[in-house]
């Protein structure tokens, strides 16, 4: 496995453990007494710190590993998870009580949609990369 490839599924595997966590925490306080709005907001602020170092730190850690310039679908990938994380700090601090829980169930769902997204991109790279390293040369 290449530095690369190790890079790549450390990166599906925080995103998976990052959406798991956005999805139990909310219960998680409720269970414990919080009011389904504080439930909602600390959980929004909670993830919006996680995933927004996460965001922001992304490009850096990706170019520490490769390089080369980032494609036109993981730019737009990464901003796409800078925008939920935004939503996820005005769920925390501004949005109506009545709009939290969708606020936030949208904002996690959008990191499991982006990491689908990002798994299926890399895959149809590597799979590009196979096929073009196994045809025989003339």
């Amino acid at each position: 496995m290449t530095k690369w490839d190790s890079w790549v599924s450390r990166t599906w595997i925080q995103l998976g453990f990052m959406t798991t966590f956005g999805s139990i925490l909310p219960p998680l306080l409720m269970v414990f007494g919080a009011p389904a709005p504080i439930a909602w907001r600390i959980s929004s602020g909670v993830m919006a710190v996680i995933l927004g170092s996460w965001a922001v730190t992304f490009p850096r850690r990706r170019h520490a590993v490769n390089p080369t310039r980032l494609p036109l679908e993981v730019v737009i990938y990464a901003v796409a998870m800078d925008i939920a994380a935004l939503a996820l700090a005005a769920n925390a601090f501004a949005a109506p009580g009545e709009l939290l829980a969708g606020v936030y169930a949208a904002a996690v769902t959008a990191i499991l949609i982006g990491a689908g997204m990002l798994f299926l991109f890399a895959f149809v790279h590597w799979y590009e990369a196979t096929i073009d390293h196994e045809q025989p040369e003339s």
